[in-house]
């Protein structure tokens, strides 16, 4: 579903009846659309009705799938979303409890499949009861929603903590910096939150200057590098603190946040959140001195309850109640955590994560693909954007715009490589693994 009532309907509507929601992002090809349904074995699915369409084209590939509810124009085959909205239950909705899961949100990881992160009702409004105290937010607030709300970042901010505060959200249907403008003004938003790109969009449109942004005092981003002139320009132009935040889907998805009031450290996001853990360890797991590099842990209610139907993959990833968050940082003396890098490659583009693997697997499908590795490339704009480093079998041909065109047809439009560049060989290691930092120095 795009954003609008519907889906946060369906997501209240799910959790009351202890139902698990799965959200899905409208821009997935029917092959993700596939693999995610059947990975979950999802009973229903809400959608638009041009996603609908898209749904019923392949719906004998997803046996588990019984309903497919549409909100908007009819479409064969399917049930009147207005119609299911104004129905009730057979009964009185079952209890729920608070280690029950209440989500799935899938995150691929390093082998490219996509895995099903179950987060609780009690992780889930945990984590939005400690953002709404280590920030300040309150019932006054109002937010305009400008992240898609099949996002983990929109669902906490933008529902959740709105949500346990009392406040109001606004709802954008999809991002335009020239809208938001508007509704900034219109609405009198007090609360913004977004990846880089969306603030960077927002304070270089033209009609800037023209609009009132006087409401707004608290903005929050994280997804992404944030530069601090962008902080700093949003205090001085517009007399809104920009906070940078950290965080991961398996985690709830906010481990830690800047607070208004305290001195900014440059890079630095932020203190871990009330009533969690984080520490940064050796690659032997032991704890690093106070600003040394590691690899960040986090430990809390907050914490994913695994990986559906994953436990090997769930076993890597929580031990002791520990997760491993596959990120290097640093925590100083003061307890200030730093993104330096990331172990698993992801690449954030716009604030959306992209792994290597994924586009890799779709690549390695053309014939003329002898070898590739994704890597991700710097970008004003996006922060990064994905670049393909192909090696082409002998005698085959292929140009830029037909590999994109070729993964276009089983990637979302934000996975596709921005770059390709085509090679005579790739960077190996002496064990034949490729040299990842070679090719995204290389143009």
């Amino acid at each position: 579903l795009p954003n609008g009532l519907p889906i946060l309907e369906a997501y209240v509507g799910a959790a009351k009846l202890g139902a698990v929601s799965v959200p899905l992002n409208p821009m997935f090809t029917p092959r993700e659309i596939e693999y995610v349904v059947n990975n979950s074995r999802a009973k229903a699915l809400v959608a638009s009705p041009r996603d609908a369409e898209r749904v019923q084209a392949i719906r004998d590939r997803m046996p588990s799938l019984a309903h497919v509810v549409v909100a908007g124009a009819a479409v064969p085959g399917t049930l009147p979303y207005a119609a299911v909205a104004a129905g009730s239950p057979p009964g009185a909705p079952p209890r729920v409890a608070g280690g029950d899961v209440a989500m799935i949100l899938y995150t691929s990881g390093t082998t490219g499949h996509p895995k099903g992160a179950m987060l609780t009702h009690a992780g889930l409004l945990e984590n939005a009861a400690a953002v709404v105290q280590a920030v300040g937010f309150r019932d006054s607030d109002r937010s305009l929603c400008i992240l898609p709300l099949f996002h983990a970042f929109a669902i906490a901010f933008d529902y959740l903590q709105m949500m346990t505060v009392g406040a109001s959200s606004v709802i954008v249907e999809r991002f335009d910096a020239g809208v938001a403008l508007r509704l900034i003004e219109r609405h009198r938003a007090t609360v913004l939150v977004g990846v880089p790109t969306m603030f960077i969009y927002i304070l270089r449109h033209p009609e800037r200057p023209r609009h009132d942004l006087s409401s707004l005092r608290i903005g929050d981003t994280g997804g992404g590098p944030v530069p601090t002139a962008l902080k700093t320009e949003y205090e001085r132009d517009i007399g809104m603190v920009l906070l940078e935040s950290y965080g991961l889907t398996e985690a709830s998805p906010v481990v830690s946040i800047e607070r208004p009031g305290l001195p900014r450290r440059e890079g630095a996001c932020g203190l871990t959140l009330p009533g969690m853990e984080t520490k940064v360890v050796d690659g032997s797991g032991h704890e690093v001195p106070p600003g040394e590099l590691g690899e960040m842990l986090v430990r809390g209610p907050n914490v994913m309850k695994g990986y559906f139907e994953m436990p090997e993959a769930t076993a890597r990833a929580i031990a002791d109640g520990w997760l491993r968050t596959g990120d290097l940082m640093r925590k100083d003396a003061d307890g200030h955590l730093s993104m330096v890098d990331r172990l698993k490659h992801m690449i954030i583009c716009g604030g959306y994560n992209i792994y290597p693997k994924e586009i890799e697997n779709v690549l390695h499908d053309h014939p003329a693909v002898l070898e590739c590795a994704v890597v991700g490339m710097p970008d004003a704009d996006k922060g990064e954007i994905p670049k393909a480093c192909i090696v082409l079998r002998e005698g085959a041909r292929a140009t830029e715009g037909e590999i994109r065109e070729f993964c276009r047809e089983s990637l979302a439009a934000y996975k596709v490589p921005r770059l390709v560049e085509f090679m005579a060989s790739l960077p190996k290691t002496a064990t034949g693994k490729i040299r990842k930092g070679e090719l995204s120095g290389a143009v």
